[in-house]
């Protein structure tokens, strides 16, 4: 992130894990002629929003899966089961969950509902729906999670940081494609065909 970062003291918050017995786990695979990775990310979000009884990531290591935890009373009562037909989606059989997916599951699905008054940007979580727009300081947070000996250990260190407002030349886009997009009201910049790593996503709530 550029901009200047402030880091404050650490903060730890342990959680006692609920019994992984009475929970279970599915995935979801999305259709494979779909925009895969923004739709698993918006179609992930809408399961988190749409029920508190559930959380979800995306895949590990696939675009077109989402994993989900919930407990096995919910599932039984098939909500996610008709979420699955409605969107076309291929359910897998539960499974048991692991330490390791329910902390994914968490901090994914966290880092969802804080939005958008807490907005995840590299690796942090910086306070206003409007961060991108703001030059002045503006506070945030990193958080990381871990699972241990039946605990969930949240780790939370303040900051504040400036992030001055993105310009078109941090796209690195060739001088020709910029002076085109500025004459061209039609044309739509793709920094992927740049090569380079896309290092910023802004989803809509």
């Amino acid at each position: 992130m550029s901009g200047g970062v402030q880091q404050q003291q650490q903060h730890l918050y342990f959680l006692g894990l609920p019994d992984l017995k009475k929970l279970c786990c599915v995935t979801l695979a999305l259709p494979e002629d779909q925009e895969l990775r923004s739709t698993q990310i918006k179609t992930c979000r809408e399961l988190i929003l749409l029920y508190s009884d559930i959380l979800a990531s995306p895949g590990l290591d696939s675009l077109s899966e989402i994993t989900v935890v919930m407990a096995i009373s919910f599932f039984q009562k098939g909500i996610v089961q008709m979420f699955a037909q409605r969107r076309s989606l291929q359910l897998s059989s539960s499974q048991c969950v692991f330490p390791g997916v329910l902390q994914y599951c968490v901090s994914f699905s966290l880092i969802t509902r804080l939005a958008p008054g807490w907005n995840k940007a590299g690796l942090y979580l910086i306070a206003g729906k409007d961060f991108l727009t703001e030059s002045g300081t503006l506070n945030a947070v990193s958080m990381e999670l871990s699972t241990s000996e039946g605990q969930l250990c949240i780790s939370i260190v303040a900051n504040t940081v400036r992030l001055p407002p993105t310009k078109l030349e941090d796209f690195d886009l060739p001088p020709l494609v910029l002076r085109r997009f500025c004459s061209d009201p039609r044309c739509a910049l793709d920094p992927s065909s740049t090569g380079s790593a896309i290092w910023c996503h802004v989803l809509p709530r």
